[in-house]
């Protein structure tokens, strides 16, 4: 039998994780009714950010700005998983834009997205399990 190890996480290792991921999930949930999108996202200044059009996103994150966001990776030997629960936030003054778009995040779907989002941490925890 293979031993197996689980390590957390510090802080600083979980935003070095998500600076090299290009996908997560967005976890919202809407009178109790639970939704997860894949986004591409990226981080600057430990704050997510992702970019979406008008839709489903936009009005869970307007009627509850309380998030969870996770991304992870895999492989036969190892899997890690970070996680943002936070406050997201609707992007609409320029600066906060410019600040978005600085981070130089490229969608998967160039579908003329325009609307950017910032999620601000409350809490960020990963960990990484071994065999």
């Amino acid at each position: 039998m293979t031993a197996q190890t689980v390590e957390k996480l510090t802080e600083d290792e979980c935003w070095e994780f998500l600076r090299d991921r290009p996908v997560g999930r967005l976890a919202t949930a809407v009178a109790g009714d639970p939704e997860i999108f894949p986004v591409s996202f990226r981080v600057a200044d430990r704050v997510v950010y992702f970019v979406t059009h008008p839709g489903s996103k936009l009005v869970e994150v307007a009627i509850n700005a309380h998030v969870a966001f996770e991304s992870d990776e895999w492989t036969p030997e190892v899997a890690t998983s970070v996680v943002v629960k936070g406050t997201a936030e609707i992007l609409e003054h320029h600066t906060d834009v410019a600040a978005a778009e600085a981070t130089g995040l490229v969608s998967y779907l160039d579908d003329g997205k325009s609307v950017w989002v910032r999620i601000t941490p409350v809490t960020v925890s990963g960990r990484r399990l071994t065999r």
